[in-house]
Formats: structure tokens, sequence, C-alpha cells
């Protein structure tokens, strides 16, 4: 089934391009009903009429959860204002038609089809202005999967998040190819075919990623120039002795001195390599290397005697406020909500 066009007219009624299997659908044009169903898939927000007497009309929600993704067709039929403040994660919304007043912080735009808004944690989002007309795609994506796969891209651990451009314009060839990857996504999600179910649920995590990864690739965000960064450092065998000493034993209790005993560099020699390749010192590099291993021990714990603290101290982490602040500054969630899911 297709996913209309970004660049398509937009339709004087309402159009549903998919129905998501094993996903929820909302059909109310009760405020109250629909404002709790939308925040139920997405997140806590206030949800207003913006003119006195009118209401919704043909109000529907279609939203899928998958592993890193919630996938949602969102329209009101009556103008309204939605304000979820900080969202926590990063986020998409997609007009297929109508105009969407899209804010995050500083930044502003009128989002059309064709031209999408990305929000970013720890600002402030808000759209003063969601047209009677308007039909979106909203996509929540999972921060820690994008900042996972940040990382992987650059070969090392982030030490501050992302923030995007709020204005992704879907009408350029970038734009277009990663559009063509969420049809993709969409039409597997919505007509499989006959192959077995754990097939089907490998390609799609595939291609959540794949689109978390297009994203940021082809969209400017604050950490677009160390995509691109010649980044080959001055003394890569000295840095690598230290990377393999940490990756293998991140919950080891190194100095600054015992590196640089490894890397036979000196200390200041060895902290200006991790600056100039990793953009962070070598304290930051271990804790952020420990925050990756816990979030791995936490998702996969089946032990319902695993308790945060236990696997907090196993990956060197002795100051356990310290530690929950970080994992919350990294990941968006205290670490207590992950070990839950």
């Amino acid at each position: 089934m297709r996913v209309i066009d970004p660049q398509d007219p937009p339709d004087t009624a309402p159009v549903f391009p998919v129905e998501l299997p094993g996903g929820t659908v909302y059909r109310s044009d009760d405020l109250d009903v629909y404002r709790a169903g939308v925040n139920s898939v997405f997140y806590p927000a206030r949800l207003d009429l913006v003119r006195p007497h009118t209401h919704l009309t043909h109000a529907r929600l279609s939203a899928v959860r998958l592993s890193h993704l919630t996938l949602g067709i969102v329209h009101f039929g009556a103008e309204v204002l939605i304000d979820p403040g900080d969202v926590g994660g990063y986020h998409i919304n997609i007009p297929l038609s109508g105009a969407v007043d899209s804010r995050c912080g500083a930044q502003q735009i009128i989002a059309t089809p064709g031209h999408a808004a990305v929000f970013t944690p720890n600002e402030h989002t808000i759209l003063p202005s969601w047209s009677a007309d308007a039909t979106q795609i909203c996509i929540k994506i999972d921060r820690g999967t994008l900042e996972t796969e940040l990382t992987h891209i650059l070969g090392r651990p982030l030490d501050r998040r992302v923030k995007f451009d709020i204005g992704l314009d879907l009408t350029t060839s970038p734009g277009r190819r990663w559009w063509s990857t969420l049809q993709i996504l969409v039409d597997t999600i919505n007509d499989p075919g006959p192959i077995p179910r754990r097939v089907l649920a490998a390609q799609v995590d595939l291609l959540e990623r794949a689109l978390i990864t297009g994203l940021l690739l082809n969209h400017s965000h604050s950490l677009t120039e160390a995509l691109h960064a010649d980044d080959t450092p001055e003394n890569p065998r000295a840095l690598q002795k230290v990377v393999e000493l940490i990756e293998s034993t991140p919950g080891a209790q190194h100095t600054i001195t015992d590196l640089a005993r490894v890397s036979g560099v000196g200390a200041r020699q060895l902290q200006k390599l991790f600056r100039d390749r990793y953009d962070m010192s070598p304290s930051v590099y271990v804790r952020s290397v420990r925050l990756e291993r816990v979030r791995s021990d936490l998702l996969t714990a089946t032990d319902d005697t695993a308790t945060v603290s236990d696997i907090a101290y196993r990956w060197g982490f002795n100051h356990l406020g310290r530690f929950a602040r970080f994992y919350q500054q990294k990941f968006g969630e205290p670490p207590s909500h992950t070990l839950r899911r």
C-alpha cells in the first residue's frame, strides 16, 4: 500500500494512507478521549482547540510501536495547539496535508508537505497551530538507539546530545532517499508477504536503524562536522592501545597515569590525543563506555533479582547518585526505567 508522496498536493478530505497491523487505532471526536489516546502513544502534552466553538472532525490516529520507533498517522479535523514541552527524545513530524507551526527551543518552521520538522531533546517543543486540514506522519525515535547509531558511525562515545536543525527538506535528493526508506519500512509493515515472523522482525529492525542512520547522515545537526572531519590521530598506535584497554576492561579503575603508561606517551599528550580524536577527555571516554555497558545489561537482564546498583557497580560506578545523573543525561531516562522494559 502506497503512502502519499510528501510533495503531492494536499487533499481536501483527511487521508489515512496506512493501517498499521498490530497497532493502535483511535477514532473519536471527543477531545478528552482523543487527547488521552494521542498522549498514550506519544508524550504527555497539553492539547487544546485553538478556536472557540470548534470541535474535532473525523479525528483519527493509527499507530504502531516498533523496536526503535513509534510510527503514527494523526489527524484532528480542527485547529489544535499541542505543547508536550521537552519530549525527552528525538521526533519527526511529516505533514501529508495542511500546515503545522512547529517550534523547538529557539527554532521554528511551518511544516508542510515536503518539509518536515525534527525535534530534539532538552528543548521546549510546542506546536502552536496544527491546521484543521493537516494530517501528519509522526515518528517517535528512541533516544538511546539514535545516539548508539551515531556512536558507531563516529567510532567514539558521545559526550553531548545531538541537536538537529528543525527543518528537514524532503524535496532534495538526500531527503527523497530518506523518504524512500520510510516508504519501504511502512510497506514492509503493511504487506510483509509470506515470510517467517523472526525474518520479518529482523527486516523491520534493519529498516528502522537505516531510517535513523539516514537521518544522521543526511540532515544537519550539531555533530555533522564531526562526521566529515579528518579524524586521523597524530599517534594512532598510542591511542589504539588505550582504547583497546578501556573497551576490554571498562570497569577497571585506571588513572590517567595508568593510561599514559599503556600508551607510551605523556599524560598531557594522551589528553590531547583524546580531545583531537574524540572531542573528550580519557575519563569522559571511560565513563561513556561504562554507561553503554550498563545500558546493555539493563536491557538484557532476565533475572528478576537484577538491580540497577549491582549492574552499575559491576561496570565501575562507585557513586550511584552521580551515575544516575550521567545515565539520565546520556539516555534521556532513569536507569530504573530501562531495567523495567
